[in-house]
């Protein structure tokens, strides 16, 4: 083991990777998305009501295929989910910068809002399963709820020292389980 390593434990490669490549695509549409609507209103001559129908329908893209995107991947396999999902995104990227024609863009948008919902959640589980595992290998006991419901239920039948919550929790969010968990503290 690594001097590196050893000092943090949490920081895997799959930590590592997955920082790297998000915080590039992070990058990468945080410098297109603000210009999108100069591109269709102005160089490609769309109406201003273009770029709300574009959003619109990749934003809805993006909501549905999140909503089934984290139990396909458990079949599929999450790596390769992960990359599929980056892969499109980059892909969505490039049919924007070539589109010369407002559809084009759209095209471009929903393949990228495809690739972040397709990643999301197999992202999140690698992540959530080799932190599991370094705290595991270092003397913690841990425990992964798939959702809100499921921590809850475990916040209320358990002691923890320490507790992890995502916000986007399904079922139960983040923010309703530390309430709940108040509430039962309080009584």
């Amino acid at each position: 083991m690594s001097e590196a390593t050893e000092k943090k434990p949490w920081l895997t490669r799959n930590v590592k990777v997955l920082s790297a490549v998000s915080l590039a695509q992070d990058a990468a549409s945080e410098m297109l998305y603000p210009l999108l609507p100069i591109l269709l209103t102005t160089t490609l001559g769309a109406r201003a009501a273009v770029v709300g129908i574009v959003e619109g329908i990749a934003e809805g893209v993006a909501a549905l295929i999140k909503y089934i995107s984290g139990r396909t991947s458990d079949r599929v396999g999450r790596k390769p989910a992960v990359a599929t999902g980056y892969g499109l995104a980059a892909v969505g990227k490039i049919i924007i910068a070539a589109a010369t024609v407002w559809p084009g863009v759209l095209v471009g948008r929903v393949v990228d809002r495809v690739g972040k919902g397709i990643r999301g959640a197999p992202r999140d589980a690698l992540l959530a399963d080799g932190l599991a595992r370094s705290l595991s290998q270092t003397g913690y006991q841990v425990e992964l709820a798939s959702d809100g419901l499921i921590a809850d239920r475990l916040l209320e039948s358990g002691s923890f020292d320490f507790v992890i919550l995502d916000l986007g929790l399904p079922g139960l969010d983040g923010r309703k389980v530390v309430e709940r968990l108040r509430k039962r503290k309080q009584t």
